[in-house]
């Protein structure tokens, strides 16, 4: 049985989190890793046209299709359209805001937190030196990019630079994570009392 004390776990993952929200401005605001984004050619006239016509916020995909309810003919005019294209998501709010906003951030730290804390589970658990759980913890870095970004680069065709800054940044932020966690939490001492 291994044996690590609960306040080793919060602090570690109290300071990990910390190590990936400021990891993440520096790579988002002084790095630019991960955005990725253009800015719009004509912005002023698709932003009319926009506010013109959407007034919901959501996300949108185009050219648009009914997946739940459509019949063969609208199944047809779909696969026409996207075939001869253009095809896109627009993330779209209608109104504006800060886009640093405080709930932004705390929403950023709060998920930081978590995915470290399950980072910080891990590494207390395995029975290694610490360059390998540093390792294993970056690796999960790699796997949050392999199981969710892959997605979006695959099926919504994401561009293939905005796809590899998300695994940079990921896996760069996991390893900086992974340097403190593993610190903070020595290697676990097993308990041959209780094996």
């Amino acid at each position: 049985m291994i044996r690590i004390k609960f306040k080793k776990l919060i602090i570690a993952t109290l300071l990990g989190g910390l190590t990936m929200f400021i990891w993440g401005g520096f790579s988002h605001l002084v790095l630019f890793i991960g955005t990725g984004f253009k800015p719009l050619p004509n912005e002023d006239k698709i932003m009319e046209v926009l506010k013109t016509n959407i007034s919901e916020q959501g996300l949108y995909f185009f050219p648009g299709k009914d997946f739940r309810n459509s019949t063969k003919e609208q199944d047809a005019i779909f696969e026409s359209k996207f075939k001869n294209g253009p095809v896109g998501l627009l993330v779209y709010r209608p109104k504006g805001g800060n886009p640093l906003a405080p709930s932004k951030l705390i929403t950023q730290l709060l998920s930081n937190l978590f995915s470290v804390l399950i980072a910080v589970f891990i590494a207390s658990l395995i029975y290694a030196g610490y360059w390998k759980r540093v390792f294993i913890v970056s690796l999960l870095g790699l796997l949050a990019c392999s199981a969710v970004s892959s997605i979006y680069w695959n099926w919504y065709e994401f561009p293939t630079s905005f796809f590899i800054a998300q695994i940079l940044d990921m896996v760069i932020g996991f390893f900086l994570a992974g340097l403190v966690i593993c610190r903070v939490i020595p290697k676990p001492i097993l308990d041959k009392n209780k094996i």
